[in-house]
């Protein structure tokens, strides 16, 4: 395969990266957020009991029970909201087996079913010292699971609370029974004592979210397996072995001159048809220019030997006369100058004289 091959199969795997993580993001960025929706929704439902509580269903019992209730009389079940709550949310849990976790958690809570965490004592002293703040939202990581954790300001103690939060001494005695006389005590006016706490399971959603991811990464590395594949294949049998063919045949008629004129068979991809065409084309071609380079040389080289047979030539050492300049030939005999060069050759002879010998003959006259 070539590089440029390699190099797009990396740029379409980074992007692929980049998008599954984009999807991996957004998709933990919906359950978080469905999260914080759940939180709210459960907030808003303990919220609406303690105002129903507080607005309705107390002030109706205790203006139904007043001419039967004692001093010392206390019963949780309806004069506290908070163990309503927390009642009601176990009860759920058995039911529904959801892991979500509500808590009204408060330092030195009335109920050690209430107490808060040391993560949630951190929050109520900063409340605390602090009124600006009202909520705190993360993501934690407790016993190895994930959760959306909540917590926001809860009960702030006002005057009318201090009657059962002040010293036990001034408390109903059904309370000092029911929770002894050591929690919630010497509380004052303004503290905020408490602080909601939500968490919401985090870990299937991303556990979904991951594999969603794991399986798209699989897909996609398994569609480029199977291009790569693919296309392999088809270079390989439409471009490759095709031009693997024309360059046999051009290496064999560069080395044999027999095998000049030889076609190859066209394969099916368009460009590859034309280039062997042109090649088949050139092969003819090259073919018809040799046979007729060879016919033209077969006849240049029968009329030079035509030529070269009429041809006669004289070589060696030729005896001549000093005196009148006869030579002798092979078999002795003397002939005359132009007499012996006509026998040897195809030159011929006109007679004429020369400026010097018309001179001499001249002066003879």
């Amino acid at each position: 395969m070539s590089v440029a091959n390699f190099l797009i199969a990396f740029i379409i795997l980074i992007l692929s990266a980049l998008a599954i993580y984009i999807l991996r993001h957004e998709m933990r960025e919906h359950f978080l957020e469905a999260a914080q929706e759940k939180a709210k929704i459960i907030l808003d439902r303990n919220m609406a009991t303690h105002a129903f509580y507080s607005k309705k269903l107390k002030p109706a019992i205790f203006k139904l029970t007043d001419k039967y209730r004692s001093a010392d009389y206390f019963d949780p079940v309806w004069m506290s909201s908070t163990y309503a709550i927390r009642e009601i949310d176990h009860e759920f849990q058995i039911i529904n087996d959801s892991q979500y976790y509500y808590k009204e958690s408060a330092i030195n809570a009335r109920s050690p079913h209430n107490e808060a965490d040391e993560f949630e004592k951190e929050f109520i002293t900063k409340i605390n010292h602090d009124p600006s703040i009202n909520h705190l939202s993360q993501i934690r990581n407790i016993d190895g699971k994930d959760f959306f954790v909540t917590l926001r300001r809860g009960e702030m103690m006002e005057k009318s609370c201090l009657r059962c939060h002040t010293t036990p001494d001034l408390v109903p005695a059904g309370l000092i029974d029911a929770y002894g006389p050591e929690r919630s005590f010497k509380r004052h006016e303004g503290e905020v004592v408490s602080a909601i706490s939500i968490r919401i399971p985090l870990t299937e959603a991303f556990h979904y979210a991951d594999t969603v991811s794991l399986k798209l990464s699989a897909l996609i590395v398994g569609l480029l397996l199977i291009i790569f594949v693919a296309q392999y294949f088809i270079y390989n049998h439409l471009i490759a072995q095709p031009i693997k063919h024309i360059r046999a045949h051009a290496q064999a008629i560069a080395n044999d001159e027999l095998k000049i004129g030889e076609t190859i068979a066209e394969p099916r991809a368009k460009e590859l048809a034309e280039f062997t065409q042109a090649f088949n084309l050139m092969s003819k071609k090259l073919k018809d220019n040799f046979d007729g380079l060879e016919t033209k040389v077969k006849e240049r080289t029968s009329e030079l030997e035509h030529s070269m047979a009429e041809i006669k030539t004289l070589k060696g050492i030729i005896p001549i006369c000093a005196s009148c300049k006869k030579i002798r030939d092979d078999q002795g005999y003397w002939n005359q100058l132009e007499k012996f060069i006509s026998q040897n050759s195809h030159a011929q002879f006109s007679h004429g004289i020369c400026p010097d010998c018309y001179a001499k003959a001249i002066k003879k006259i």
